[in-house]
């Protein structure tokens, strides 16, 4: 209610918010055990509520609102009043990245809303030989490290080695290793939350530098448009990538 966004490190309860778009039927359907009805949220609408501008990480963002049955809704999921909020920008921008830290936040990219880069990509090589160090009962699946994009077919943290990729007719640049926090290391089962010291405290044991502690990397996509008109980009499951070596 104040303007400060949410995020599930702030707020565990967006953890039991699960969504699938129908891009058939134009739908974005959300629903979450805390809620017992379902929410269906038009992907494109000409009537919203709200259009204001905020500043979010500080970049200044226009955006657009919904009704207020849809933030009822996810007042009622994460437990506290608030708004659902979308990001109307459709700009393309450039990134020139300083190649002297292991990692860097894209500046200059509209980033809607996400506090560091557009994407995040991990490995399931890379996630497999953090399982081999880890104790029998604490493996993790990739989806712990919440990735945009998930790849195999590599070995363990080849894509650290890499300055860019193309993904059929995309391309994307790297911007270093993502540093991970306290989150990874929370665990939802049978409903409840669970808390240890892993896979973190492995992880610092042999994936640390500079002070962070890198999985995965952070891509922004590249737009080849340069008059910043919009554009419609697609990925799809078993596409191949053809990695840029630094």
């Amino acid at each position: 209610m104040n303007g400060e966004i949410l995020t599930q490190k702030k707020v565990h309860e967006m953890y039991y918010i699960s969504t699938k778009i129908d891009l058939k039927s134009g739908l974005l359907h959300v629903e979450s055990s805390r809620c017992k009805e379902k929410l269906s949220i038009e992907l494109k609408s000409d009537t919203f509520s709200v259009v204001e501008e905020i500043n979010i990480h500080a970049q200044r963002y226009e955006v657009l609102g919904y009704d207020n049955n849809i933030d009822e809704w996810f007042s009622k999921a994460v437990g506290r009043p608030c708004y659902l909020l979308r990001s109307s920008s459709r700009s393309c921008n450039r990134f020139n990245r300083n190649k002297s830290m292991p990692t860097c936040r894209d500046v200059n990219t509209r980033l809607n809303f996400v506090n560091e880069a557009q994407i995040l990509m991990v490995s399931e090589e890379s996630v497999s030989d953090l399982n081999s160090r880890l104790d029998s009962n604490r493996f993790v699946d990739p989806m712990r490290f919440r990735p945009n994009l998930v790849i195999s077919g590599g070995g363990p943290y080849v894509e650290d080695t890499w300055s860019g990729l193309k993904i059929g007719k995309n391309h994307f640049t790297s911007l270093g290793g993502c540093n991970r926090c306290l989150m990874i290391n929370l665990n939802y089962e049978g409903g409840e939350l669970q808390r240890s010291n892993e896979p973190l405290a492995t992880l610092s044991s042999y994936r640390r530098e500079k002070g962070k502690i890198l999985f995965g990397i952070l891509l922004r996509y590249e737009c080849d448009n340069h008059v910043g008109e919009e554009i419609s980009s697609w990925l799809q499951v078993g596409q191949e990538i053809h990695p840029d070596k630094k």
